[in-house]
């Protein structure tokens, strides 16, 4: 473009102009002229032949192409290729994804393939899109704040609130959620591991991807990770948590004093948990159908009353007749009436005991008494005690699930795998050798 400045010109070149006439060769057309409508642009040179392009942008993010040829699937796509001057040239090429069929892979097997292959593909050569304003992996949290966690129990919002503050905010706050991809999540968690236990990082891979789900219905590109993703580990045995036997539990019951003989009694028989006991009011209580309704539970903190643990946590138990005899009895002699109509309200009447306080004053000292192991012992070791017992009486395992009201089985069966059924025990004995070695002779074990 021609440009007089008063009797002298020179040429200089538009950089406007440059980028957008390099988007119409881009599109196969040709780029607008300058205006030539005002004084300060003159007439362009004429070139003689073809116009040359210019440079274009290599573009970076490709989807690859999918396609079946006699039975065999492929992936087409351009790849890099470093020249021998260092330059980089980008070439087509194909990956053979494998052979679709009843004895080989499925098509819908052969498209997450080709997804994955293109997504490792699209990483290597350096694509990661910005995030958007106000789409950052920090924003999304913060919807889910707005949104989503007013809805959970609080025990669940302290957790998911430790998790973005130790480990998740400070790695991906600023990250867009569609980089958040099976790699990167892979490293994170391999990272992570060295910190904390196998436990800890599924639950924190559970909170990153409960935040990408909801950032995807806001219609925010974000990538989806399953656990099955991932490699964690193989998962150890389970520690062997702290339970009562039914034993213990008649023995802690019989020596303890109102409200905990109450509060304990309940606890053994229906595997309530802390909060959902101090929650539960008389109108709970119905002693015409022997049922007692949970649909409710104390925050540990706050002592506020607000919903289970989880939706399968709210149900209908069974009242056992020990226990109705119990609770009846409390309820004439030594409930004292307040106005939320709690069962167990602490001495001001106005919120439910505090459980620190229940197990300090009233499980503690009789453990001591009765020589029972204090270290790691609250009012869940009468939960997972009852759990013993039902799982040593070969109780069937969905009926165990109802009543511990587990919303996934395998909850059930890890945390109270320590048990051995009698009839294991059984089968095992019939099974032992005729004889045993002892002292260098072999005694008949018939004799």
């Amino acid at each position: 473009m021609t440009v007089l400045t008063g009797r002298d010109s020179k040429t200089t070149a538009d950089p406007r102009h440059a980028i957008l006439a390099e988007s119409y060769y881009e599109q196969g057309a040709s780029p607008p002229q300058p205006r030539n409508d005002s004084l300060a642009v003159a007439t362009p040179p004429q070139s003689s032949g073809p116009k040359k392009r210019g440079p274009v942008a290599k573009r970076r993010f490709q989807k690859g192409r999918f396609e079946i040829v006699n039975g065999v699937a492929y992936t087409l796509y351009y790849e890099d290729v470093v020249q021998p001057d260092g330059s980089t040239e980008s070439r087509r090429a194909r990956h053979t994804l494998g052979r679709i069929g009843k004895d080989a892979i499925s098509e819908r097997s052969a498209w997450k393939e080709h997804s994955d292959f293109m997504q490792a593909v699209n990483l290597k050569r350096g694509w990661i899109a910005p995030a958007r304003t106000g789409q950052t992996f920090e924003d999304m949290v913060n919807r889910w704040r707005k949104d989503v966690a007013p809805h959970l129990s609080p025990s669940t919002v302290r957790q998911r609130e430790s998790h973005f503050r130790q480990h998740i905010l400070p790695r991906f706050g600023k990250e867009a959620p569609h980089s958040l991809t099976i790699p990167v999540l892979q490293q994170f968690a391999t990272e992570l591991r060295r910190k904390v236990s196998r436990k800890t990082v599924v639950q924190v891979l559970t909170t990153i991807s409960g935040v990408q789900k909801y950032a995807s219905k806001h219609s925010v590109r974000a990538v989806i990770v399953s656990l099955k993703d991932l490699e964690l580990g193989r998962v150890g045995r389970a520690a062997q948590r702290p339970y009562f036997t039914k034993e213990q539990a008649g023995k802690i019951i019989g020596l303890s004093k109102e409200p905990y003989r109450t509060m304990f009694t309940l606890a053994w028989c229906t595997g309530l948990r802390a909060g959902e006991i101090l929650a539960l009011t008389v109108e709970d209580l119905n002693f015409v159908s022997r049922v007692i309704a949970v649909d409710k539970s104390a925050d540990d903190n706050n002592r506020k009353i607000g919903q289970t643990k989880t939706e399968m946590s709210a149900a209908l138990l069974p009242m056992a007749s020990v226990l109705a005899s119990v609770l009846q009895n409390y309820l004439e002699t030594a409930w004292r009436e307040n106005p939320k109509r709690l069962l167990f309200p602490n001495r001001k009447r106005t919120h439910p005991m505090w459980r620190d306080n229940v197990v300090k004053y009233g499980l503690k000292p009789l453990l001591r008494k009765l020589g029972i192991p204090t270290k790691y012992a609250g009012l869940h070791a009468f939960r997972h005690g009852l759990a013993t017992e039902l799982a040593d009486k070969n109780t069937p395992i969905p009926v165990l699930q109802k009543q511990m009201r587990h919303a996934d089985v395998r909850t059930t069966l890890t945390i109270y795998a320590h048990v051995i059924p009698q009839s294991q025990r059984d089968a095992v004995e019939v099974a032992s050798i005729g004889t045993i070695p002892v002292n260098g002779t072999e005694q008949s074990a018939s004799r």
